[in-house]
């Protein structure tokens, strides 16, 4: 079983937060050519300055553990604000997808280590 540092723990908690904040950027942007750029500059601060906080994870963690618990972790807490703020429907197969990604971080985690 893979332990997780406590401060590892912030640091993937602010990667996924800015990772879902650059997605609602970039969704928001995309909705008017007025709010274009604004979108598309606002995500890219968040999501390339989010970046860092995963190097930091890298120092401490099994790479590709820190690159699975992030990535996965980002990308199902983008998908929440994502369908949470602009009221997507999330099908069926969608939530057993999520499921699955979530199901995988577990057993990242859970694993023995290496």
């Amino acid at each position: 079983m893979v332990r997780i540092a406590p401060l590892d723990m912030v640091w993937l908690m602010m990667f996924w937060c800015m990772q879902a904040i650059a997605q609602i950027f970039f969704k928001w942007g995309s909705g008017a050519p007025e709010r274009w750029w604004f979108g598309f500059f606002g995500g890219h601060a968040f999501g390339v300055s989010s970046i860092w906080l995963l190097m930091l994870v890298y120092q401490s963690m099994n790479p590709n553990v820190a690159l699975g618990l992030g990535t996965g972790g980002g990308y199902l807490l983008a998908q929440l604000a994502l369908a949470v703020i602009f009221h997507s429907k999330v099908s069926a197969l969608q939530c057993t997808g999520i499921a699955a990604i979530t199901a995988g971080m577990v057993m990242l985690v859970t694993g023995p280590k290496p």
